[in-house]
């Protein structure tokens, strides 16, 4: 009540600009909300980023210190004439060109980093016997490696990979390859796609402190990169996205309701200023017609008292038909309806719903043809209401026909209950309308026919109604030809 009373208050520019006040509030929290969660993403990206690279370094410093370990290892093994279990060392190739002062510094130190930490070399070592294998190993590694694929175990670097990546927190699936100087794929997981634009490709140079050089690359990506960022903002990321859009959606929604509830005061307004006028009319003729009766001053000979008689009649009918849509109003205020079911023979109702509009018909040149062929046709049903919906459904007939109204009810007995027919010969409806005739104050459009009052709630009663009492309301229509209304109702067998 109290948002159709602000509804009622405000008028049209009103509610359009606080909307647009509302609308630019929303956008701006959205806005707020959307640069705030980018940002997020992009400390949480760069952390990522960082972590994975300290993380392949690792990797790359990891397999260098494998490969001089062997290195090692093998000459120490040779030295002391242990035979080494992995076989005779891989041909070298003489580098070129040979290695600066500084690298071989700095290799030999690396050797004798390794040399102290190796347990094999825990037995009394001379001096000039340790400088001898350091000798003896620069000479193995100052030399141009052998090719990538045989310096790398493809198996053993994804769980040297996998490994490291756990000690820096990261347990995400990942891919990864090994490619060469020219850009070829020495090595790639079966899940590899090097076209992939969606994540972050990590790259970083294998063996970097060889003397010489091959320019091979690991290249790493995680293909659920982005959901793990995502799932990385926490508790607080994802409350403030619940939030956004539950606050969109009220915004939404309340201004939905607010139009619509306009639109709905606004019908309802003009409801009251046209049944007020609707219900004068009549009021109005029969008033008229009982100031005749009681004219003494005219003859009762002379005062056609079956033609006034007729009149009041019609006109109460149409007063009746006024009021009968007052209550529908009031029914759809409520929201629901009251039924008062009693065992009722629909042939009893059809008739007088027949009987009710033949005055209308004959003035149209119209009629119905009835078909009651249902054995049965007795149901309980609301006697009120159900007289309403077919009276309204008649009363559509009649007021949409270009041409004289020539409307047939049949009923009959089905498996599944009593069903009612009521087919005319009206303008009929194309398929986009008969989605919408059943929604509250909705009216079909009537092209050339302006003469057609109505405030859209016949259609919809009488859905109503119908489903109130179990049954169903099927419709068919073809343009200019027509339409069909069939409804059901649940019966229990007699």
């Amino acid at each position: 009540m109290a948002l159709n009373y602000l509804c009622y208050r405000m008028n049209k520019r009103t509610i359009w600009i606080l909307s647009g006040i509302m609308g630019l509030g929303m956008v701006a929290l959205v806005t707020v909300q959307v640069l705030w969660l980018n940002h997020a993403l992009e400390v949480k990206s760069a952390q990522f980023s960082r972590q994975v690279n300290l993380a392949l370094h690792k990797v790359i410093v990891r397999l260098e210190q494998q490969e001089v370990y062997e290195a090692v290892r093998e000459e120490i093994l040779f030295q002391h004439n242990i035979s080494a279990p992995l076989g005779p060392p891989p041909v070298m190739r003489p580098s070129t060109p040979p290695p600066s002062a500084a690298d071989t510094s700095l290799l030999k130190g690396r050797i004798e980093s390794i040399l102290n930490d190796n347990p094999l070399s825990a037995r009394a070592m001379g001096k000039k016997e340790k400088e001898t294998l350091i000798s003896h190993i620069l000479q193995r590694l100052e030399v141009t490696p052998p090719d990538i694929s045989e310096r790398i175990e493809p198996v053993e670097l994804f769980y040297l990979i996998r490994d490291i990546l756990n000690e820096f927190g990261i347990r995400e699936a990942f891919e990864f390859a090994i490619v060469g100087p020219n850009g070829k794929v020495v090595y790639r997981t079966p899940g590899y796609d090097p076209l992939n634009k969606h994540v972050t490709h990590f790259e970083q140079p294998l063996f970097p402190n060889d003397l010489v050089n091959q320019g091979n690359r690991l290249i790493l990506y995680f293909p659920r990169e982005h959901k793990f960022l995502v799932r990385s903002l926490g508790v607080v990321g994802y409350t403030s996205i619940a939030l956004t859009i539950f606050f969109m959606a009220v915004f939404l929604g309340t201004l939905y309701i607010i139009f619509r509830q306009k639109k709905l005061s606004d019908i309802k307004t003009d409801f009251v200023n046209n049944m007020t006028h609707e219900l004068k009319t009549p009021i109005s003729t029969i008033s008229l017609a009982s100031q005749m009766l009681k004219d003494h001053s005219i003859a009762n000979d002379k005062k056609n008292i079956d033609h006034i008689a007729t009149i009041i009649e019609e006109e109460t009918r149409r007063l009746s038909h006024q009021v009968e849509k007052v209550l529908q109003m009031a029914i759809f205020e409520k929201g629901k309806l009251k039924l008062r079911r009693k065992e009722t023979d629909i042939h009893e109702i059809l008739a007088n719903v027949i009987h009710n509009f033949s005055i209308r018909l004959e003035k149209k040149n119209g009629k119905i043809v009835h078909d009651f062929t249902a054995e049965d046709p007795v149901i309980e049903v609301d006697e009120v209401h159900i007289t309403n919906v077919f009276s309204n459904l008649v009363d559509n007939a009649i007021k949409y026909c270009r041409e004289a109204p020539l409307i047939y009810i049949r009923t009959r007995n089905t498996d599944k209950g009593l069903e009612v027919m009521v087919r005319d010969n009206g303008i009929g409806m194309s398929k986009e309308y008969l989605k919408k005739i059943f929604d509250q104050f909705y009216r079909v459009p009537t092209g050339n026919i302006h003469d057609t009052k109505g405030f859209g709630l016949g259609l919809s009663y009488v859905k109503k109604v119908v489903e109130a009492h179990g049954g169903r309301i099927h419709v068919e229509s073809t343009p200019e030809k027509g339409t069909t209304f069939t409804l059901l109702f649940p019966q229990e067998k007699h």
